[in-house]
């Protein structure tokens, strides 16, 4: 193992036991709830979106290999990427006369959200199928807990961890490469090779106990 090479892990915030989270100074937030075939496991709040100073929220460009992600919208307004991260392929708003308020991205399909406002907050309700609620909690707990004590320690996130983060929930970021099969192809060999290098070279861990409870086994 070289973990002697990688970047410091930032001081770690306890948040494990907490079921609401506050990020980034009161600014966003997670909750998880009790899921069911009719709810959403996560509710997320952005900040406003601000083009110089991107919340810790707004997911990179990704697909998930073997879920489809489910979002709704609870207040505000969402932009919703779909293969492009440079153009909307829908916009979602708590508002909409036709009281259109979900979307759904299939699996191995590039994408990512924003808060299409640059004033109000957006709250939007997240699911993925087939569920699993357990690795789900693990992942965002981890992703976001992560970043926000990078963002308090003044440090740049290690690529490497959240490559970890990101294999351990079979979540690729989705490299610009065409055509699409090869990009998908090319993401997931990415995924697994800097997420292998990442957690048995360098020695990051998919969770640490101050971010997520692991749930005894009976």
């Amino acid at each position: 193992m070289l973990s002697f090479c990688r970047a410091p892990l930032p001081p770690r915030t306890h948040r494990a036991d907490e079921s609401l989270i506050i990020y980034e100074d009161g600014a966003s937030s997670l909750e998880f709830r009790k899921s069911s075939p009719e709810d959403y496991l996560l509710r997320n709040m952005h900040p406003p979106w601000d083009t110089k100073k991107p919340s810790i929220m707004v997911p990179p460009f990704h697909f998930h290999i073997y879920q489809t992600e489910h979002f709704r919208i609870v207040s505000g307004s969402c932009h919703l990427f779909k293969d492009t991260a440079t153009k909307p392929w829908k916009t979602l708003s708590a508002d909409d006369p036709n009281g259109v308020k979900t979307a759904s991205i299939p699996p191995n399909t590039y994408h990512t959200i924003n808060n299409a406002s640059t004033t109000e907050p957006l709250v939007i309700d997240v699911s993925l199928t087939p569920e699993d609620v357990e690795g789900e909690e693990r992942f965002f707990r981890n992703f976001f807990g992560y970043l926000d004590d990078c963002r308090k320690a003044g440090q740049a996130p290690s690529l490497f961890q959240l490559m970890v983060f990101l294999n351990d929930s079979d979540t690729p970021l989705g490299l610009p490469i065409f055509p699409k099969w090869l990009g998908v192809a090319a993401s997931r060999a990415f995924l697994q090779a800097m997420g292998l290098f990442g957690r048995y070279v360098l020695g990051y861990q998919p969770s640490y106990a101050e971010y997520y409870r692991e749930k005894k086994m009976i």
